[in-house]
């Protein structure tokens, strides 16, 4: 009886249960089935993961709430957790400063050990990183420049901490709600449009009901994964590199579908749903840009840090002038 008790609790260490905003029946969620069996597979029985999906386990911030009452093991983050833990990743977000994927990706490769540290002191190992996409313009009436950029109100996620205080310093009326409200919310006329990377409005079904996008991107979103240092720590050696692999995998896949998914979004799939895209001149961007930027100069040192946001002006530099090199 005592080795079978012994046995069941090392099993249930064993077991990491991981809460998601990812709705169920979703490619997101069928990549996280494919991350649980390459993980389980490769730890040889000293890892079982268990999924919590379409935020049945609360939003974000409860979900943390349940690691802290040991109801859950860990997070996978659409993103503004991760800020919340590892508050660097606030960075990538800033409107006007990130305008690629490469750029992106390459940020988060550099200030990686940043984010890990972070959590790290807040409670949780930092498993991986993924980009979700840039924060573009979804709306019910033609956005065409800055002005008609302000006559919106637009829904953003009620923690996103970077958007509420950015956007309203630009002008850009936004309303934060939790994420399963916005679809309602839009649906009841509180809002005239969404905030959120392409990959985001599809698989919230928020395109379904806009008239009309336009590819201005106001920062980028990364998610994340996260587990309770006391869930980590408790797997086996095996357990925890079968789990870091297998979710580096996932991540850099992700990655790849996710840019592929948008470029096919943008150019043609929305359009062919009824969602018409809008061009965004050099003049509407180069407007938005200065606002931006003004924006950041004013109250950007309230989310980021102005030593972090000049490192990372500088790798942007440093990434820039490589790629411009004959």
């Amino acid at each position: 009886m005592l080795l079978l008790l012994v046995a069941n609790a090392a099993a249930e260490e064993q077991r990491v249960r991981i809460g998601t905003i990812i709705p169920e029946g979703t490619p997101w969620a069928r990549e996280l089935k494919a991350l649980q069996r390459d993980a389980e597979s490769a730890a040889g029985g000293d890892l079982h993961l268990k999924w919590y999906l379409g935020g049945i386990a609360g939003d974000e911030l409860e979900m943390a709430e349940r690691v802290r009452r040991d109801q859950l093991d860990g997070v996978l983050s659409g993103g503004m957790l991760c800020e919340r833990l590892a508050p660097s990743m606030r960075v990538i977000r800033i409107p006007g400063l990130l305008q690629t994927w490469e750029e992106t990706a390459y940020v988060l490769g550099r200030l990686r050990g940043v984010f890990e540290k972070e959590a790290q002191q807040g409670g949780f190992a930092y498993i991986a990183e993924t980009i979700v996409g840039p924060s573009i313009v979804f709306a019910r009436s033609p956005v065409n420049d800055l002005a008609d950029l302000k006559k919106s109100r637009f829904w953003v996620w009620d923690t996103d901490t970077v958007l509420r205080r950015m956007l309203p310093e630009i002008g850009v009326s936004v309303v934060p709600l939790p994420i399963n409200d916005a679809g309602r919310a839009y649906d009841a006329g509180q809002i005239d449009g969404f905030i959120t990377p392409a990959a985001a409005a599809l698989g919230f079904q928020w395109s379904a009901r806009v008239r009309y996008h336009a590819d201005l991107r106001m920062g980028f979103i990364a998610g994340c994964l996260l587990v309770a240092n006391r869930a980590f720590d408790a797997l086996p050696r095996r357990g925890q590199q079968a789990l870091r692999d297998a979710a580096a995998k996932t991540s850099a896949h992700w990655r790849e579908t996710g840019r592929a998914q948008e470029e096919e979004l943008l150019g043609g799939l929305f359009r062919r749903q009824g969602v018409r895209p809008m061009a965004v001149s050099n003049g509407f961007r180069g407007t938005f840009l200065g606002a931006a930027r003004t924006a950041r100069e004013r109250v950007g040192a309230a989310v980021v840090p102005d030593e972090l946001t000049q490192r990372v002006l500088s790798m942007l530099a440093d990434f820039r002038a490589e790629r411009l090199a004959p």
